[in-house]
């Protein structure tokens, strides 16, 4: 009856985490992305670690014996993989693979004042036969020390709840999905960037909250198509009814839609092209779930309504040790006023180049550097409503450093073995403040003007010029630790500079 409970536990916990295994050219993992975290919430984990561990048929966990219990104790303070978890389970068939761990963490920063997260929680991975995957990650924790640096925290990118004075918040991903050579399909909690970048996506950024999604990507010869809809949250509610406390739950229903085409003819050439539309204060609207239709004309029939992104982009890569990229967004544009300052220009355009360098250390994976240019126009990232806003919950969906701006970023990253990362990236943005925030109604920045004639300039407003330099080591060398440290320096008219640890705990 305990062997049947357990497995009950977990099969019912889990409704997925990240582990989609994607297609040939998928939109959703690209080789270049922002790994810079000041936590360890933040980043994957490690891929020696991320593979279900299996001990024998039936039900293992550490407490069967004695000596299986000491060495699992023992195994807590190991350098290398771990060799055992929390629970596991292996059908007779070997169709049904089960890994359950309960994790916990501490993660301190000291800056102009100190706070520090304090949090638990669990992971689930399973596999049922080789192409059925069901993970869960969830944890929940509270931050102490000085609140108002706490409220600074990346990891505050959605719903908080204040207890006894202090900040506390929970997260959960998930993920269940059929992943086959050409073929994936998914229904999870998650984000996804699209296109390669170290700064920030100019598409579709994943420095926001998870949102719950249905995807699907296939792969049939030299072409990926790849689709996904989303669940946002409107960032505010609309105030229909009599009652302020009901009026305070009445999110309208917001949604993104996204669908990207890629053509590989090549094993280093990567182009695509795509779309995304954030729509909603309706139920789910049957048009955008066609990922081979043209949404912008979709988009003129239903009333001009909604916001369309469309955009395009590709990698190249002539030399082994040598990759390009570049991507471009357009929101809205006049083909007669390309040349003008019409505010209605809305693009984004992100390139850059990443070099592989040569290892020091052997059988090290090799460092890289990687070198990139973004440049947003005033109010590519705005709209006039509420639930067709280009975020969710409060964190914008495009590049996530705002708009009419330009940005020079650089990431170096030395892999000391295959357990030990150090990272440095150092970056420089130049920013006008007119239309360089999502949340900027267009129609009051606009008053009493035609909106056909109305021009933005370049760094239009109050310019700002910001450097910022980042640095961190990931000490991945035990088997159930994890350990980061690093700095994070801003400067605008002086230094602002903060530094973080982390430590957690997987068993």
């Amino acid at each position: 009856m305990l062997k049947l409970r357990l497995l009950l536990l977990l099969c019912v916990a889990g409704a997925g985490l990240s582990g989609l295994n994607p297609v040939a050219g998928s939109a959703f993992q690209q080789p270049v992305n922002s790994a810079f975290s000041t936590s360890l919430l933040s980043l994957p984990e490690a891929a020696h670690d991320d593979s279900i561990s299996i001990y024998g048929a039936g039900l293992y966990h550490p407490f069967a014996s004695l000596p299986r219990f000491g060495d699992a104790v023992l195994d807590a303070f190991r350098f290398g993989k771990a060799r055992h978890s929390l629970l596991g389970y292996q059908s007779p068939d070997r169709l049904l693979k089960a890994e359950f761990n309960i994790l916990a963490g501490y993660e301190p920063v000291w800056a102009d004042s100190q706070a520090a997260f304090f949090y638990k929680g669990f992971r689930l991975e399973s596999a049922l036969g080789r192409h059925w995957q069901l993970n869960t990650d969830w944890y929940n924790g509270m931050f102490f020390g000085s609140q108002s640096q706490a409220a600074q925290s990346e990891l505050i990118d959605g719903y908080i709840k204040d207890t006894k004075g202090r900040l506390n918040l929970d997260n959960l991903s998930a993920d269940l999905s059929y992943n086959a050579k050409n073929l994936c399909l998914a229904l999870g909690r998650g984000k996804f960037p699209l296109g390669n970048s170290i700064s920030g996506s100019i598409i579709a950024n994943d420095k926001v909250n998870d949102y719950a999604y249905l995807l699907a990507e296939g792969t049939a010869g030299a072409f990926t198509l790849s689709f996904l809809h989303g669940s946002l949250k409107a960032d505010s509610t609309y105030n229909i009814y009599t009652y302020p406390s009901q009026n305070s739950k009445n999110y309208p229903d917001k949604y993104i839609a996204i669908h990207q085409l890629s053509y590989h003819p090549r094993h280093n050439l990567n182009l695509f092209i795509g779309e995304t539309v954030v729509y909603g204060n309706r139920s789910i609207d049957l048009n955008y779930l066609l990922p081979n239709a043209f949404w912008r004309a979709v988009e003129h029939n239903l009333g001009d309504r909604d916001n369309v992104l469309i955009f395009s982009g590709g990698s190249y890569q002539p030399l082994n040790p040598l990759f390009v990229y570049a991507q471009l967004a357009v929101d809205e544009f006049s083909y007669g006023k390309l040349t003008t300052d019409w505010w209605g220009n809305k693009y984004a355009v992100q390139s850059g180049v990443r070099y592989t360098l040569p290892s020091f250390i052997p059988d090290s994976p090799q460092p890289d550097l990687t070198c990139e240019f973004t440049a947003v126009r005033p109010f590519t990232y705005t709209h006039y409503l509420n639930h067709t806003m280009y975020s969710h919950d409060g964190r914008p969906l495009g590049y996530p450093k705002g708009s009419n701006l330009i940005d020079l970023s650089t990431l170096l990253r030395v892999p000391l073995g295959d357990r030990i990362t150090w990272q440095s990236g150092i970056a420089w943005t130049k920013q006008g403040s007119f239309g360089s925030d999502w949340r900027q109604n267009y129609h009051d920045a606009f008053p009493g003007q035609d909106l056909q004639t109305a021009t933005a300039h370049w760094f239009e407003g109050t310019v700002t010029k910001t450097a910022e330099f980042n640095s961190s080591l990931l000490l991945d060398i035990f088997a159930h630790h994890r350990l980061l440290a690093g700095l994070k320096a801003t400067r605008q008219t002086a230094w602002d500079q903060a530094f973080f640890a982390a430590w957690q705990f997987v068993y």
